[in-house]
């Protein structure tokens, strides 16, 4: 199977809706924190909200195609020198087999080729198996958040 890698355009983000689901399961799987609250913005907004980026500039996307479909994309976005790995997805059958890696090195080409001297990511507290990719990839916690979550009387 020959395996494809590209970026997209505005128009080719609602691709990309099976992999913002998988990423919610996964969220809602591995971390206590959501019990199957992830994401608080609804998945149709998350792909209007990329298809806007793009448009705009503010953001990439570059995908891998195997099998007939999408199985990974990364997003990134540029505000000024900083630049955020928003979304990194690989479907689980197709994970162990390099293309998180090949997608970070797209994602570190984009930063350098507009000049970003600090990258920012986000990992679901729960998601180690990400947490410790990203830490192999050079990225040290910097902050810890904290919420507490009130039950609605």
């Amino acid at each position: 199977m020959s395996v494809q890698f590209r970026t997209i355009n505005r128009t080719e983000v609602p691709l990309l809706e099976p992999l913002y689901l998988e990423l919610a399961r996964h969220h809602n799987e591995v971390s206590s924190h959501f019990r199957g609250s992830y994401p608080s913005v609804p998945v149709a907004n998350q792909i209007r909200e990329c298809a806007e980026d793009v448009a705009s500039g503010k953001s990439y996307v570059a995908v891998v195609e195997q099998d007939g479909g999408i199985v990974a994309f990364c997003k990134v976005d540029i505000v000024g020198d900083r630049g955020y790995l928003e979304e990194l997805v690989v479907k689980p059958d197709y994970r162990g087999q390099g293309i998180g890696s090949k997608l970070m090195d797209w994602a570190d080409g984009v930063f350098l080729e507009h000049g970003v001297r600090q990258v920012e990511l986000l990992v679901v507290v729960g998601n180690e198996e990400a947490r410790l990719f990203y830490e192999r990839r050079g990225f040290l916690p910097s902050v810890l958040e904290m919420k507490r979550v009130h039950a609605v009387r």
